[in-house]
């Protein structure tokens, strides 16, 4: 377990502008891919997922291929306390 390292994690909201349906299944893809998940219904789910240091740029390369350039991103996985209670609940 001492060898993972995890660089960020970030809180993506689902709906942005100019992105479909099908850009939203492609987003829930890449984030089970990476052992995250989705909170929320509606116009406030989110992302939220936690990346290795060596496959930060990797995941932000290919969030920005499917069309999702809003994020945000919290050094060494350190998720805000609120954020964290989301996660325990769903």
């Amino acid at each position: 377990m001492s060898e993972i390292s995890f660089g960020s994690s970030y809180k993506i909201p689902v709906s942005q502008w100019g992105i479909n349906n099908t850009k939203k299944i492609q987003l829930k893809s890449l984030v089970s891919s990476y052992a995250g998940k989705i909170c929320g219904k509606g116009q406030d789910s989110f992302a939220l997922v936690s990346v290795q240091d060596k496959k930060d740029m990797g995941f932000i390369r290919k969030l920005r291929k499917i069309g999702y350039f809003q994020f945000e991103m919290f050094e060494n996985s350190e998720f805000p306390q609120n954020l964290k209670n989301l996660l325990q609940i769903h």
